[in-house]
């Protein structure tokens, strides 16, 4: 009997394991919380991250913080990331060179896995329980710098920071954005990424420099093939 029961157990446990997609047909990134963990900045208020429908809610008030998700080990993902991002409310946009002025009302981070031990959190980031990032690519809605600018990560010499919407966005309208995320990266770094070390998407907000208040939404966060 009790073999028949632990052999059902090992049944049910392997199939309720999480399927790793597959990077043929690309795939939808979840938005609910139980899928993404919170990174916070020493010394900063939080973000406030509310899932509104199918909809993610970003919401920063002289704070900032990150919400990422690892991505199923073992799939290169397709090159190709998309979603739609809504901003409501933003302070006066700021430059994104700038150390220290850099806030922002919503970004979208790519996470490279590190190579050695450099990484944007500390050489013992996973110590710490933080994720290992190398190389990141940042796209940024809200910025002084026009659309298509690319920036040098002020904070970290391996991370670039890509205007998608600058001065010229308007509040209130959902925007659909693709990105060719090996385009991107070789127009960033001057060479191509090992699409296999891409690990974390996440979403951020940044309003602790200049005390400012932001409200943004995002929502159909995906990898799809490149069209």
């Amino acid at each position: 009997m009790f073999h028949r029961f632990f052999a059902g157990l090992t049944l049910l446990t392997v199939l309720s394991l999480p399927q790793a997609p597959s990077a043929s047909e690309g795939w939808q990134l979840p938005l609910e919380a139980a899928s993404w963990r919170t990174l916070k900045v020493p010394g900063a208020r939080e973000n406030q991250f509310v899932l509104r429908g199918d909809a993610l809610q970003v919401i920063s008030d002289g704070s900032v913080s990150f919400r990422y998700t690892e991505l199923p080990r073992g799939v290169v993902a397709p090159a190709q990331l998309s979603w739609r991002w809504r901003v409501d409310r933003h302070s006066p946009l700021a430059s994104q060179a700038q150390k220290g002025r850099d806030d922002r009302p919503l970004a979208i981070h790519v996470w490279f896995d590190t190579e050695g031990r450099a990484s944007l959190f500390g050489n013992l980031a996973s110590l710490a329980g933080r994720p290992k990032v190398g190389h990141l690519l940042t796209y940024v809605w809200g910025a002084t710098e026009p659309a298509g600018t690319v920036l040098a990560n002020p904070y970290y010499d391996k991370g670039r920071v890509i205007v998608v919407v600058g001065a010229e966005g308007r509040t209130g309208e959902w925007v659909e954005v693709r990105r060719d995320i090996v385009g991107d990266y070789r127009r960033a770094f001057g060479m191509s990424p090992d699409m296999s070390a891409l690990r974390y998407i996440a979403i951020s907000a940044d309003t602790d420099d200049l005390a400012g208040h932001s409200s943004a939404f995002v929502r159909a966060l995906a990898f799809r093939l490149p069209q």
